[in-house]
């Protein structure tokens, strides 16, 4: 088995005669091209005839944002999709008992979504966007009791309030779990995904629609909920609707955690509520494919192979510049 890393970001990985192509970011030939999930940074435009692996959600999801991955399949000979818990119709793989791929992966339940399914495999590459001992996330309903408290605070004081977080994945687990606040407000970047996790059973309370472009000074007086994309708090329509409306603006990401990040995004309250696994839950998932070999991607990837390793796995970063999985095999 041998697999390497692209020029473009994908992960390849060989297996006999067989060439898999990994989240790759531009087209590469290869057999079958693997895509996990639907945000941008997964993502590119494949070639007419190139046989993409993808869930039929990601499919659909990937298309409403200007990527269409042509007809994709589920089932191919030796390869497993497993739910990876990160946002609606994510995917990890795994290519038979070799390798598995985690794609991004959550190591917890979120409202409607699952945490990342394991299976064991003899190699394993996972992204290790927290991989560092300071990113433990609190129990997601201590998170949501405190946004809650917060809220019932600002509406005591007829003050709106702006929940940021990215249009996919992140947003409609802000409309689900603050969704008992009237009147909720979406921006139409975060009301196009919903309507799509609204026809997949996904069950998220209609509010307005928010066009930033025509309704800036069209929302009502008093307090109300609306939930956005991430937005610095000194963009241009996040300043305004602090100064014409008062409103408060909440930013959420697992970053959160780190010193400085409610200020440096300019917002007035942050939350660490992340899509992604948290460190402790990184360690886990290790341990439940129980590898030979781990390869970290993204994040504190050459941190966490360190802890890895001193917890008596191989596990090597994997970078760009690396030729091949099996350069590292010695190692």
């Amino acid at each position: 088995m041998g697999a390497s890393v692209t020029a473009n970001g994908g992960i390849q990985v060989e297996l006999g005669e067989t060439r898999y192509l990994l989240d790759p970011r531009a087209r590469v030939k290869a057999d079958y091209t693997f895509v996990s999930h639907a945000h941008i940074d997964h993502m590119h435009t494949p070639a007419k005839n190139e046989r993409v692996i993808a869930s039929s959600v990601t499919g659909e999801l990937a298309k409403a944002r200007g990527y269409d991955l042509g007809s994709t399949t589920e089932e191919v000979d030796g390869v497993e999709l497993l739910d990876s818990g990160h946002i609606l119709g994510s995917r990890a793989i795994r290519i038979q008992d070799e390798v598995y791929y985690t794609g991004d992966a959550s190591g917890r339940t979120r409202a409607f979504l699952g945490k990342c399914r394991t299976r064991r495999a003899r190699v394993l590459v996972m992204e290790t966007t927290y991989g560092s001992p300071e990113y433990v996330f609190p129990a997601t309903a201590k998170l949501v009791k405190e946004v809650n408290s917060l809220i019932a605070s600002a509406y005591d004081r007829g003050v709106p309030v702006v929940l940021m977080g990215y249009p996919l994945g992140k947003a409609q687990l802000l409309s689900y779990f603050f969704s008992s606040w009237d009147p909720i407000i979406y921006h139409e970047r975060v009301a196009a995904m919903n309507r799509i996790h609204v026809e997949h059973g996904v069950p998220l309370k209609p509010g307005m629609t928010f066009d930033p472009a025509k309704d800036r000074d069209r929302l009502p007086r008093g307090p109300w909920v609306m939930v956005s994309p991430m937005s610095s708090g000194r963009s241009r329509l996040m300043a305004h609707l602090k100064k014409e409306y008062g409103a408060i603006l909440v930013a959420f990401s697992g970053w959160a955690l780190g010193r400085g990040y409610k200020h440096t995004m300019g917002a007035d309250y942050s939350f660490p509520l992340s899509d992604h696994c948290d460190y402790e839950e990184l360690v886990r998932l290790v341990q439940a494919v129980s590898p030979e070999m781990v390869y970290t991607v993204h994040g504190f990837a050459a941190e966490f192979a360190r802890d890895l390793r001193e917890l008596g796995f191989s596990a090597r970063p994997l970078g760009a510049y690396q030729s091949s999985l099996s350069d590292y095999a010695d190692g």
